[in-house]
């Protein structure tokens, strides 16, 4: 079992906070056991004391050496032992390159407050002589933010195991701090100004909604209440990416710590730890245009001195700097935060690139680079930056690391929201294979690696290995998480959906119950997870054919978010879509097309009419119109998807060979067989392609290929694509499935045709 040591220095006026520290180091231990590593700290309080002919200040001193973290806590004095070990610290991490890292924490002066003469020296020699910074703090949670996050680095160079949600900084379980106690998100104006609002609207929300059932005639009313129901929507969503853009630069600029940095960096980072990240942005604008210069005076330097290449470096660490305080200022429109932040990182590519840049901090860069340009759906340029990443992480650390398995499975999840599983499987695969290696079967990022693979192979149509990995992801967990943690739900949520997608309906609606039961408890009963879970629920009994307890359910979500969302929300059409459903599965037409066409309006108001789930409302209309006969009507409806898709997804998608497909079947009803063959075999010809010849879709196809050439009168085709047809099903469904009832019923039928003839 690893142990990290830890050694903390600090002055008798700070007792209280090197107790807290303390205590949390205690909590922290416990959660890190669980991974294989120990947390050790050295308290002088309890370091033995018998006489050894030893300076006591050289036994601590050797503690000093041998830790892997030194931290150092100030307030207003700076006593000579504290300074003696910092200093200890220092020439020993200089001797082995490795350890112990430093961390110098310094508590901010309240009014009165004045530092001595020795510590204002101590900070001057910090910045001037070594160019660090150190980390400010004005609360226990500030002070035990900033070291989780130095011990996540210790421990595997990221902080990925911290998340904010709901308001608070979490590691698993554990509360590590409440965003409203740190400085740069309580100082924000941005910030505060949401808080408020927030704070203010249920409120309004709830004044507006008893004058609705008051009057519920009243349209004006109406409208009031969803102008605020919106309001509180949009609002929601801006807050919680403005606590991960404000959390994002903190972990930024904790990586900072430590290391050499300039003054612009510092007031950069301070002007940010106050709150204010406009003030932020404003210093680091010059760091721009100085980048730009720094790099024509290293290109046209004859003898290119390290100076210049420093004054390159500099330039790059500023740049970064500033992707991390431009996206948390919301004074500024994210379409344009974006841009520019993309153009700050291909920037600091640019300049890392020629003045040959610290590998690791490169490395480190592109992943970042790539993350951000994934996470704004910029896949094709995301898979060329995050490949290039992955030949510098083999380069430096092999094609077994750690660092080479993030990168594989980053590069597998663009290839999954390419639509690639194949690509996707591969990397995916490979993660897997180091995490498994290096970290163990019960690690929590070999969890996620599962249920990566869960997902392309759910994609994929193959449902055993699907529900094979995401058996295995749940199985860590639990263990890891307990049963009654929202990953968990989520895990419990996937298996459901694969359950139901092989027909196992019971199972299917045993672990979406558990998802909920989860969910109902942890994030109560008007979330809109726990609505995924009703809506989850609601399809499973559709699949059942119990058509009136699926609508019970779909109801139920439906309730949660007209009331949490309104009816102008893009979540709340899903479950009028899945209520439209039922109706069509009722031969209720008329119901259908009515929540179908409930749903078709939010999503063209709110996503516009070339959004993929707008194309899904489209198609559910001509599916309504097919069905009572109209099928000039459905074949509208049809084209409009097809177009949206090709557009959006490429010809190439399974979800444009879906609408070929309806497409195909409209013209086979309209009795034109042979443009119905001809958008049957184009769909056929993606869906071979994209997900191979043993998927149920491609089943699908062969068999509805089967039914134009029975329609047609060539028997011996028909039969040839049925049996394709009722092989793969019953591989894949098994022979009791209805899919596979169906092939086979259409076997007999095309061999009864066959005889007759």
């Amino acid at each position: 079992m690893r142990t990290i040591k830890i050694f903390l220095a600090s002055s008798e006026e700070l007792e209280n906070d090197r107790n807290a520290f303390g205590n949390l180091v205690r909590k922290l231990d416990k959660i890190y056991e669980k991974r294989g590593i120990r947390i050790e700290l050295f308290e002088w309080e309890d370091y033995d004391a018998a006489y050894n002919d030893r300076r006591k200040q050289d036994e601590y001193n050797d503690q000093v050496r041998a830790s892997d973290m030194f931290l150092a806590l100030f307030h207003t004095k700076a006593g000579k032992y504290t300074i003696e070990e910092f200093d200890v610290a220092t020439e020993e991490f200089r001797r082995t390159g490795k350890t112990p890292k430093s961390y110098v924490y310094c508590r901010d002066l309240q009014p009165g407050d004045e530092e001595s003469a020795e510590l204002k020296e101590f900070k001057k020699r910090l910045f001037d002589e070594m160019g660090h910074y150190w980390s400010r703090y004005n609360n226990r949670d500030s002070m035990q933010l900033h070291f989780v996050m130095q011990l996540q680095l210790v421990e595997n160079s990221s902080i990925d195991d911290l998340k904010v949600e709901g308001g608070e900084v979490r590691m698993g379980e554990m509360t590590v701090a409440r965003m409203d106690n740190l400085q740069f998100a309580a100082g924000n104006e941005d910030y505060q100004r949401m808080s408020r609002r927030l704070a203010e609207l249920p409120l309004l929300i709830e004044k507006a909604s008893l004058r609705v059932e008051k009057y519920p005639d009243e349209e004006e009313f109406r409208d009031d209440l969803q102008k605020l129901l919106n309001e509180r929507n949009k609002l929601q969503e801006d807050f919680e990416q403005q606590q991960q853009f404000l959390f994002d630069t903190a972990k930024r600029i904790a990586q900072l710590s430590g290391s050499r940095i300039t003054d612009r960096m510092r007031r950069a980072m301070e002007a940010f730890d106050n709150g204010n990240v406009r003030e932020a942005n404003i210093i680091l604008d010059e760091a721009e245009r100085d980048a730009e210069r720094n790099l024509q005076e290293y290109r046209q330097s004859k003898a290119v001195s390290e100076q210049l290449r420093q004054n390159v470096i500099k330039s790059i660490e500023e740049l970064l700097l500033k992707t991390s305080t431009l996206m948390a200022d919301a004074s500024i429109p994210i379409k344009e935060r974006v841009a520019q932040t993309k153009a700050l990182y291909a920037q600091a590519d640019t300049l890392a690139a020629e003045a040959e840049y610290d590998k690791d901090k490169y490395a480190k860069m592109l992943f970042d680079y790539s993350i951000f340009l994934r996470d704004y759906s910029l896949y094709d340029e995301a898979l060329a930056v995050s490949l290039r990443q992955l030949a510098f992480v083999e380069g430096l650390n092999g094609a077994d690391s750690v660092d080479a398995a993030k990168s594989y499975n980053l590069i597998g999840l663009v290839y999954y929201a390419k639509g690639d599983y194949d690509r996707a499987l591969e990397y995916s695969l490979k993660a897997l294979a180091i995490r498994e290696k290096v970290l163990g079967t019960e690690h929590r990022d070999t969890a996620s690696s599962y249920n990566n693979i869960g997902l392309v192979y759910c994609a994929k149509g193959d449902y055993d290995r699907a529900l094979e990995y995401y058996l295995k992801a749940l199985s860590i967990l639990e263990k890891v998480l307990g049963t009654e943690h929202r990953d968990t739900a989520m895990s419990y949520n996937n298996i459901g959906n694969v359950y139901r997608c092989k027909g196992d309906h019971d199972r299917a609606l045993e672990y979406h119950l558990k998802a909920l039961a989860i969910r109902e408890k942890v994030l109560g009963t008007e979330h809109r997870d726990t609505a995924t879970s009703y809506n989850n629920i609601g399809n499973v009994y559709y699949a059942k054919g119990d058509h009136d307890r699926a609508l019970e359910y779909n109801l139920k979500a439906l309730v949660i978010r007209e009331k949490v969302l309104g009816t102008e929300h893009s979540d709340t059409a899903t479950p009028y879509n899945n209520i439209g459903i039922v109706y069509y599965a009722k031969g209720d037409y008329d119901h259908a097309l009515e929540y179908y066409l409930k749903a078709l309006a939010i999503q063209e108001k709110v996503l516009g009419t070339e959004h993929s789930a707008t194309a899904m409302s489209y198609g559910n209309i001509g599916l309504v119109y097919y069905a009572i006969g109209d099928h000039d009507r459905a074949l509208e409806y049809h084209l409009k998807v097809l177009a949206i898709q090709e557009k959006v997804l490429g010809t190439e998608h399974s979800d444009t060979a879906a609408s070929y497909n309806n497409i195909g079947g409209v013209y086979r009803a309209k009795g034109d067989y042979d443009r119905a063959l001809e958008y049957h075999l184009k769909a056929l010809s993606i869906r071979e392609k994209v997900l191979g010849t043993e998927h149920n879709d491609t089943a699908m196809s062969y068999g509805n290929i089967g039914v134009v050439y029975d329609d047609k009168g060539d028997y011996d085709r028909a039969l040839e694509y049925y049996l394709k047809a009722y092989n793969i099903f019953k591989q894949k469904l098994g022979a009791e499935h209805p899919y596979t009832k169906w092939a086979e019923r259409n076997i007999e039928h095309v061999k009864s045709k066959k005889d007759v003839d």
